[in-house]
């Protein structure tokens, strides 16, 4: 790299002053800066006086482990995606600007979140037009480095290059010029390569060699492998009655791969992803040759995805990264007719979920996509364990204590116990079902009980008695387990 602004990490780093709203590349745990990172950290450990904004286009854990436990941010926005940073918006020191990742276009473009100071980017390089090349993942980038008044790029020769042929760039126009987005299978192309960067902004250009890892990811159990099960038989039936299988939609975590494992020992062939991050389970799918067409918006980095990635002849016709415009566009989600697989904290009898507050108080992440996905899917399909924490807590709830996905957004819910096919059924059908197919032993009576004294005390067609509801988690509170024990 030639460049007079080219500069160390320090130098970089130094433009980030106190009070300033920073936006920083990275989506679905993949595609980060790294080096103005650490520096931040060695400047916060000598002692400056150093907290800022932080805005990315979605989830980063290791932006927020390592900014977070330093006390670096102030305010946050999409999501928080670590216990660090949690803990700190729990107790109120960080400012948690819970927002969806299909209106963060919108948002960026408008200024809700205010001014932008800087930009920090990830790149492998530019393209002979000037078009910015990013890494793992594409995002929001442009949106942030749009709206930033200046930007700082980060050329990291550790990310494969290989990655160079994946990005697939198209970004809708504003409204009222807004125009159908013409994508129509999960492995097409319909933009370009790079980003458009105006290179007037780019204040500084760092040159790293930092090698980017997801990380151990939690380990499959037998609740999520039975959950997995209960889910393939439900939708080997779907393929009987349907004729094929629509493009799946998965998020991260322990049930994610348990599915990833059972889609390797199916009988299913030619799979097709769209999702908002894909990790190495679902890159061995490809590997394998039972999936055909993966599209993401950020995937998850380790030894053996970029030993996929290297080894996969013509990989840019099955694997596509894409902007976030695209990966969580209700159009496009709703074109696809995906089948929506989320997960949540806890789900209530009629369906209702919460997938970002424990105890309704308490954040642990935020709610990314799913709401967006499961509203607009073909099918809508939420996979949560029947209980938690040794069996003290139920996860099938009377009323959530703070709700994210709809229960009108949900189709069929399925927990180790069984499943819950929801089309077609009224409120009290619903609640009946969850209860009979997807409660665990232990508490199936219990619930089943809160429902009859609801229909009993004030009927209509969605009978609720908040105040037993709730008090669910009050006996959680002073008796350590939700179980009524005096029933």
């Amino acid at each position: 790299m030639n460049d007079d602004r080219t500069s160390t990490a320090e130098e970089a780093a130094a433009s980030i002053r106190n009070g300033m709203t920073v936006a920083m590349s990275g989506y679905a745990m993949a595609g980060y800066p790294k080096a103005v990172v650490e520096a931040l950290v060695q400047r916060k450990h000598s002692g400056a006086d150093l907290t800022f904004d932080l805005i990315t286009g979605a989830n980063v854990p290791w932006l927020d482990g390592k900014l977070g436990a330093e006390k670096l941010i102030t305010r946050r926005a999409p999501m928080v995606a670590s216990r660090t940073l949690a803990a700190q918006a729990n107790e109120g020191s960080l400012r948690y600007v819970e927002q969806q990742m299909s209106k963060m276009p919108r948002l960026l473009r408008t200024n809700g979140f205010g001014e932008i100071d800087i930009a920090v980017v990830e790149a492998l390089g530019f393209c002979e037009n000037g078009d910015l090349i990013p890494t793992s993942s594409v995002g929001m980038t442009h949106h942030l480095m749009d709206a930033a008044d200046q930007i700082i790029v980060e050329i990291n020769a550790a990310q494969p290059e290989v990655l160079r042929d994946l990005h697939d760039v198209y970004i809708p126009a504003a409204a009222p010029d807004t125009q159908p987005i013409p994508l129509v299978c999960s492995n097409q192309r319909i933009g370009k390569s790079g980003i458009p960067v105006d290179p007037k902004k780019i204040r500084y250009m760092v040159e790293t060699d930092i090698p980017e890892r997801l990380g151990p990811q939690p380990a499959g159990t037998a609740v999520t492998k039975s959950i997995a099960d209960h889910l393939f038989n439900f939708l080997e039936l779907e393929v009987q009655k349907t004729g094929h299988l629509p493009p799946i939609q998965t998020g991260f975590g322990s049930i994610a791969d348990s599915i990833a494992d059972a889609f390797q020992h199916s009988s299913f062939r030619n799979l097709q992803f769209f999702c908002g991050g894909i990790t190495e389970p679902v890159m061995e799918l490809l590997a394998s040759g039972k999936a055909t067409a993966l599209s993401t918006g950020g995937l998850g980095m380790s030894e053996r995805v970029e030993q996929i990635l290297n080894d996969t002849p013509d990989l840019r016709d099955y694997l596509v990264i894409r902007n976030g415009d695209i990966t969580n566009n209700p159009e496009v989600i709703g074109r696809l007719g995906l089948i929506a697989l989320n997960s949540g904290i806890e789900i209530d009898v009629y369906g209702n979920v919460n997938s970002s507050h424990i105890a309704g108080s308490r954040v642990v992440n935020g709610i990314g996509g799913g709401a967006t996905f499961a509203q607009n899917a073909g099918l809508s399909v939420i996979l949560i364990p029947a209980t938690a924490k040794d069996g003290a807590i139920s996860n099938i709830v009377p009323m959530v204590s703070h709700q994210d996905i709809s229960e009108h957004d949900v189709d069929v819910v399925v927990t180790e116990y069984g499943v819950a096919d929801l089309r077609g059924l009224d409120d009290g059908e619903r609640a009946d079902a969850i209860v009979t197919h997807c409660a665990s032993e232990a508490y199936r009576g219990q619930l089943a009980t809160y429902l009859r004294t609801a229909r009993e005390q004030c009927g209509g067609h969605h009978p609720q008695l908040p105040e037993k509801a709730f008090g669910w988690y009050r006996r959680l509170k002073e008796e350590g387990t939700m179980l009524d024990k005096g029933s």
